[in-house]
């Protein structure tokens, strides 16, 4: 069973797909809109996973007022509230979270910030609602980029290189040191995989909504089934975090 062992200073996460499954929950309240306005809802899955809700709207529903985002949070709100019951969470993302709180040099004391951040095309409502349901354990993270907080979604990598920035920050990071600041961003859709690779980012892509053919071709250093294949070896409040992927998937 092959494994590959590497330093990174922080972990970037997309949400959905990535931690939790939520494909089924967003194929539902996108199929209920296309119902009502005569669209095509599996011309518009093709595009829908990983992208931002407003940008789905301004190309297959122009006709919508979007413009302060009503929409948006109307459809995610719904999405949230009426089909909550068929989220799921991704294998080993709890696990994994967890364990990057955990500093692995002393008794697994807890450490005083945390070393990820949640980068999601959702709205503030339906990314906190994940958390405050099938995520509560972990908890929401201080550093939670949403699709609200740029004015570019993914494969543009604005909000990767925002919340990069704030752990930093956080952690005290020289951003513009010799090696610069170590990151891996984990997607599950081939435009997170290509927003990562453009900050630098070692990318681990999950075959939850998409093949592997498809997260490898966008770039992705790594795909896996699943969370449970990537593991923490060692963390420290001083030093770098090491990750060990296990059995990943080949070209």
């Amino acid at each position: 069973m092959p494994s590959y062992d590497f330093d990174t200073d922080i972990c970037l996460f997309d949400l959905d797909g990535t931690l939790v499954s939520t494909i089924e929950a967003s194929e539902l309240t996108w199929t209920d809109l296309c119902k009502k306005h005569g669209v095509d809802p599996q011309e518009l899955f093709k595009h829908s996973h990983g992208a931002r809700s407003a940008e789905m709207l301004a190309r297959f529903f122009p006709q919508l007022d979007n413009s302060q985002n009503q929409m948006t949070i109307a459809l995610e709100k719904q999405m949230a509230d009426n089909y909550i019951s068929t989220v799921k969470l991704i294998p080993g993302a709890k696990d994994l979270l967890l364990s990057l709180d955990k500093d692995t040099t002393n008794n697994k004391a807890k450490l005083h910030e945390r070393k990820w951040a949640i980068v999601t095309s959702g709205t503030p409502y339906l990314a906190f609602s994940w958390f405050n349901n099938i995520l509560k354990e972990v908890g929401k993270p201080d550093v939670f980029v949403t699709g609200l907080d740029v004015t570019k979604g993914k494969p543009d990598p604005m909000g990767y290189q925002m919340a990069k920035d704030k752990l930093a920050d956080l952690w005290n990071l020289d951003l513009n040191g010799t090696s610069g600041v170590q990151s891996v961003v984990f997607e599950d859709a081939p435009i997170g995989i290509k927003a990562g690779k453009a900050i630098g980012a070692i990318t681990i892509g999950i075959t939850t909504s998409y093949p592997k053919e498809l997260l490898f071709a966008a770039g992705a250093d790594y795909v896996v089934d699943d969370l449970t294949h990537v593991t923490v070896v060692k963390n420290s409040e001083t030093g770098k975090i090491t990750l060990k992927v296990t059995n990943p998937l080949t070209k």
